[in-house]
This record gives structure tokens, C-alpha cells and sequence, in this order.
């Protein structure tokens, strides 16, 4: 279908197509819009894949094949791209697919790197102008982006958030605020997961960390430390988690995923095990954190329901705080957009998820577009941002609700999208 296919939805024309976010699922949504004619402009904060690239030296569980499209893959045949059952890390993903995709014929000229959405509205809609009708459509979307030359407008007549969840950080202090001291003594790179095989590993090496979450990130984290210590007794790990469990993580019953099957089988080992290295404190809570001279005292608590729980501190020279991420909701507050209260995800989706029973992200199936509809119209939250705080997605999740988005689109000619 030709570039300068457009598709109309009352009186106007509706090709404009803007998708915040460069990552994985923002340039498949590219690659599908191209394909349909729209007019496309991919804005990313920061460069391809940014989020990715933080935990580059982290290998993903799932093979390439599920965290690819077909056509994504033929784009870029002739640069050799990984095997569908390579395990890749987050590095390798974003040099061998991510950014070829990005620089490919397909999407010359398409994606702006360096350019951060601030805000979101209706050109001449305000949030409580119009409400739920189709009419809002009528306006364009009016979008603030902030690049390195200063600011500047886009209008948009389709709009997709595949902005992503690593954006913000949770809080490791109870109850999910910050604690005292958190905001003043924790940095965004203690957030992360340490590459102490590479360039921090004298940081850690023969030093005292506290390890704070409760999912997989944290538990990466513990066997990379590990790893580091080796023999080494002078090097240690505490890991504290809120829940009350025999072990850390939920063994998946035959995991299809070898590498998170051997990830949740070490953390579990080394938290319930003998090895001296890593001394794992189930059911505590962060009250406090403040300074010393050689790192930081932690204040904790249990059984914050009965108020009646022991106080205790731990003193360790690094914070590596790992309790997930959210999604930046802040830039689209103007749009008329039903979000979970519990979530922050899209209502009609958070409530789908929240019925699940399975906590397996391999049973989380997308179930069609009309869950990813908001009031807005021809707005919609694709991939892990669409989830909200919800731990479970994955990759190709976000990959089957760019085909159905599109699949819509295509099935109603675009109007009223």
C-alpha cells in the first residue's frame, strides 16, 4: 500500500500516525503503519531501544523468535539476523535487531531519537471537552517534545503509547512510597541490575549488598553477585523480600523457558541453601535508609498489618533496589483515558488480567483490540506500558496487539479507529 494512502474518519483525513517510543514493540507498530499507508513519526527520548540497553548485559528467557515479527526479520535478511532460538542479551538484541530495523528502508527518515514527549492533548479539546464521543476525533493530537535544540509541536491523528514501563522505578520503601531517605541517597543506577561481570565488578567485589525485590530482576541480581564472590567470604549479599514464602520465586510447573527456569532454580538455591554468601530475610519491609561512612544503615520492619513486628537495621556498603517498574502516565493526563486504579493500565485490559489465574506471562494471551480501546479515540497503549504494574507481559504480547491494532484499522478502513 502506497505512502500516501489516507484513511477518513468523518470529514477529515487521518494519516498521521505518532508512536511514542523507539523499543521493540514501537517499531514493530511502525513497520505495521508503514505497511498501511500511514504517515509515520516514531519519537524516543532517548536512542533505539534505550530501555533495553540499560540492562544490556541481561539475557532475555525467551528465544529471538518470540520477540521478532516476520516481517521485522525480512527488513533486515540481509544483515544477518539471530536464529529464531537464539537466547540473546539485551545488548545483543538491540545491535543485531533492533537498531537495523530502525535504520531500515522501511522506516528511513521515521524515527527521531533525542526527542522526549512532555505533554498530550487535543488541539482545541480539553480533557473534559466532548466526553467519550467520537468527536474528539475531530481535533487533532497536539504533542509537546523536547529535543536537544529546544522544544517543539507535533500533531498526530493516530496516537500509540508504546513507551514501555522502565521509565519509572518503583519505591522500595513500604507500601510502594519512597521511605525516608530513598529520594535524597538512591540514584536511577541503583535501581538497575549491576553488570558486575564487566565494567562495576570492583564497585561490588569484596563488599557488602542489599538486594531489595521480590521478582526476577532481583534474582538476577543475586546470582550475578554470586557469581562475582565466588569464594571470596569478604563478598556478601543480603536479599530481602516483603512476602512470607518457603522460597523467593514461584517455580513455574515444566517451564518452557530453560533460562528462567535455571534463574528461579539458583536464586532459590542460594536463598534457602548453605552457602554462606547470600543470607536471605523474607517478610521484611524498608522503613528508612540513611547514610554512613562507608555505605548506608537500612531500617526494616515485619508484620506491618499488626504494628507488633520487630525493628531491626542492616548496615551494607551498596543499595541495589529492584522492585519493578511503571509506566510514565504523566505526558497523556489531557486525554480522556479509563486507567485501572490498581495498575495504571487501561481499564478494559487490567480488568481482563485481573481475572487471570495463571501467574505464568506465557499464558497471558492478547484477546483482541477491542480490550486495548480507551474513551480517546484513536488512541491506544501498546506493549508493557498497556499492563501497567502488571509484571507478566512479554514481548510477544505487545506483538499481537500491534497485529490486531492494525488488523482493526485495516477492517474498518480507519474510521472512528
Amino acid at each position: 500500500m502506497s505512502r500516501d494512502f489516507v484513511y477518513t474518519c468523518g470529514t477529515m483525513q487521518k494519516n498521521r500516525l505518532v508512536i511514542v517510543g523507539a523499543g521493540p514493540i514501537g517499531l514493530e507498530a511502525a513497520v505495521k503503519a508503514v505497511s498501511q499507508g500511514f504517515d509515520v513519526t516514531v519519537l524516543e527520548r532517548g536512542d533505539i531501544g534505550d530501555a533495553i540497553q540499560r540492562w544490556k548485559h541481561v539475557p532475555l528467557f525467551t528465544p529471538f523468535g518470540m520477540n521478532s515479527s516476520t516481517v521485522g526479520r525480512s527488513l533486515i535478511a540481509d544483515q544477518q539476523p539471530p536464529a529464531l532460538d537464539d537466547l540473546l542479551h539485551g545488548g545483543q538484541f538491540c545491535e543485531r535487531y533492533l537498531r537495523p530495523l530502525a535504520n531500515s528502508t522501511a522506516l528511513s527518515g521515521c524515527v527521531l531519537t533525542q526527542h522526549e514527549v512532555v505533554a498530550v492533548s487535543r488541539r482545541a479539546f480539553g480533557k473534559s471537552d466532548r466526553i467519550g464521543q467520537p468527536g474528539r476525533a475531530d481535533q487533532p493530537f497536539r504533542i509537546l517534545v523536547r529535543t536537544n535544540d529546544g522544544e517543539r509541536i507535533f500533531d498526530a491523528d493516530v496516537l500509540l503509547d508504546c513507551s514501555g514501563f522502565t521509565s519509572r522505578h518503583h519505591f522500595v520503601g513500604a507500601g510502594g512510597m519512597p521511605c525516608v531517605g530513598e529520594q535524597l541517597l538512591l540514584t536511577d543506577s541503583d535501581y538497575g541490575i549491576p553488570n558486575v561481570a564487566g565494567a562495576e565488578g570492583d564497585r561490588y567485589r569484596g563488599r557488602h549488598s542489599l538486594v531489595i525485590g521480590s521478582g526476577y530482576s532481583a534474582a538476577t541480581s543475586v546470582c550475578l553477585l554470586a557469581d562475582l564472590a565466588g569464594d571470596d567470604a569478604a563478598t556478601k549479599i543480603t536479599w530481602i523480600t516483603r512476602g512470607n514464602c518457603d522460597k523467593p520465586l514461584r517455580q513455574v510447573i515444566d517451564d518452557p523457558l530453560p533460562m528462567r527456569a535455571e534463574l528461579t532454580d539458583r536464586a532459590n538455591r542460594l536463598a534457602v541453601g548453605d552457602d554462606p554468601i547470600v543470607d536471605w530475610r523474607p517478610g521484611l519491609h524498608v522503613d528508612e535508609i540513611e547514610q554512613t561512612e562507608s555505605g548506608f544503615a537500612v531500617k526494616l520492619f515485619t508484620n506491618p498489618e499488626s504494628g507488633e513486628g520487630r525493628v531491626e537495621r542492616i548496615f551494607c556498603d551498596h543499595i541495589i533496589a529492584n522492585p519493578g517498574y511503571r509506566p510514565n502516565t504523566d505526558p497523556f493526563r489531557e486525554l480522556q483515558i479509563h486507567r485501572c486504579y490498581a495498575t495504571d493500565g487501561p481499564i478494559k485490559l487490567a480488568a481482563h488480567l485481573l481475572g487471570e489465574s495463571s501467574n505464568d506471562c506465557l499464558q497471558q494471551t492478547s484477546t483482541g483490540c477491542e480490550l486495548l480501546q480507551n474513551p480517546e479515540p484513536n488512541f491506544y497503549i501498546l506493549g508493557a506500558a498497556s499492563y501497567g504494574r502488571d509484571s507478566r507481559f512479554l514481548m510477544q504480547i505487545g506483538l499481537q496487539q500491534v497485529d490486531q491494532v492494525f488488523e482493526h484499522f485495516a477492517s474498518t478502513n480507519g474510521a472512528n479507529a
